[in-house]
Order: C-alpha cells, then structure tokens, then sequence
C-alpha cells in the first residue's frame, strides 16, 4: 500500500508544479522500500513512463510550443540517452554493494535537483541566457536523457533550467521539451531493461501498486482547477525531495 501512496502523491504534486511524477518518488523509494537499486529503479521508470504518458495525451490537440524539428532531435537524443544511461546503471548496481550504490545515486540525484533550485532561485537574476541555436536540443537530450535514465527519473528540473539557461526558452518551450525528453528517455530505458532481463521485470508485483497510483496521481493533476500551481508549492517538493535524498546518504554511510 505504502507503493500506491508515495506514487500517488509524487505523481499529483510532481505534475501539479510542474517538477516530473518522480522527482520525489525515487528518493522516498530509496528510503522505504527494501527492494534492491535495479528493482526501485524500474519501478520509477514505470511511474516516470505512466505519468508522462497521461501527460502527452492531455497536451494532444494544443498547438506545439517547439518545433518540429527540435522536438524530433530531443526525443531521439533523450532515447539513445535512456539506453545509454540504463546500461551504465545496470553496471554500476552489478559491481557495487546495495548502500554504496544508494548513497552515490542520491549523491547525483541531489545535486541534479539542487542545481535547478539554486539557479532558479539565485542565479537566473544575473545569469544571462545563451540563447544558443536550437540544434543543441540533441546533446541536451542526450545528456540529460543519460542521467535521468541512470537514476531512473524524468529530470524535468534539470530539463527546464538547461532551456532557460541555453535557449532563453518561454515556459510552455520549455516544459514540452522536459516531457519529450522525460517520455522517450524512461522508453528507451525500458526497452533495454527488457532486453536485459529477456522480457522479465524484476520484483515486478510491486507494479500492482505503483502504476495505478501514478495513474491515478496523473489523472488527477491533470484535472483543471484542482491544483494551481504556485512557487511555493514547487519549492516544498524540492527541499523534501534534496531532504530525503539526504536522509539516504547518511543511512548509508551509516549503515
């Protein structure tokens, strides 16, 4: 049950303010559950894939806000990303022992979410964007399509201060370019975790709980009037997110 609360909540506050269903679900996972890396991390991706795919269907029938093109380039970077980053933490997870392997993917986790934070809340007032082209889509995907996949979340945060910071991209730019590349960055990752575990998912009863609580957290963010998003908001779920994240590195340096 606690699988269908924690997905639930971290699906409906992650899309209500705009920060990815698992930004908080993967490191409360890491803290709960008893499941090893690999299992918590197929268990984000699902809930990163559900949520992201109730959120493209909601966005069906209203006018692009990119290109194209650009959005062409970001979902084929963020799935050679998934791949990439699924097969690096495959490997990683097989050579470390369970608290070492905690304790460094919380370790990237917090700084990936608190760079976003620092920026958005200090540097964006004297940092002036690059406005580079927008062919440089592609590697941003790719790389930010890596890391997600690797720690199994969708990277939004980090997603939209790359395009603030990059493109001087508007909202809708940039939160669009944060669900391609969370979209296709969590498939291709799934993908590659079937192949390597020839159609298998590890502890994969858990999904029982985890998919109808992201489902039900999507749906339900998605409603209109049911949730405003607000800076505040957003600023909770990120301290309780670096919180948690946190609290592991200490249990596991501890343990």
């Amino acid at each position: 049950m606690i699988y269908l609360l924690l997905s639930a909540a971290s699906a409906f506050f992650g899309l209500a303010v705009g920060l990815g269903p698992t930004t908080l679900l993967r490191p409360m996972l890491d803290a709960v559950s008893p499941l090893s890396p690999a299992s918590i991390a197929m268990l984000c991706t699902m809930a990163t894939l559900c949520a992201a795919l109730i959120s493209a269907f909601f966005a069906i029938g209203r006018p692009l806000a990119l290109g194209q093109d650009e959005i062409l380039l970001l979902a084929l970077g963020a799935a050679i990303g998934g791949v990439l980053g699924d097969l690096a933490s495959a490997r990683f997870v097989a050579v470390l022992p369970r608290p070492t392997a905690i304790l460094l993917q919380n370790a990237l986790l917090f700084t990936l979410i608190a760079l976003p934070a620092v920026y958005f809340n200090m540097l964006s007032r004297t940092l002036t964007p690059l406005a580079v082209t927008r062919l440089f889509a592609f590697p941003v995907a790719l790389i930010v399509g890596l890391f997600g996949s690797f720690l199994a979340f969708g990277a939004e945060p980090l997603t939209l201060m790359i395009y603030f910071l990059l493109f001087d991209a508007e909202n809708d730019e940039s939160s669009t370019a944060a669900l391609t590349i969370a979209l296709f960055s969590m498939a291709g990752k799934l993908i590659t975790l079937l192949i390597r575990q020839r159609m298998a998912l590890p502890d994969a009863d858990a999904l029982l709980f985890i998919l109808p609580g992201a489902l039900g957290g999507a749906l339900l963010a998605m409603l209109p009037g049911i949730w405003r998003p607000s800076q505040r908001g957003g600023d909770a779920l990120l301290r309780l997110s670096l919180f948690t994240s946190l609290i592991n590195m200490a249990a596991a340096v501890m343990g």
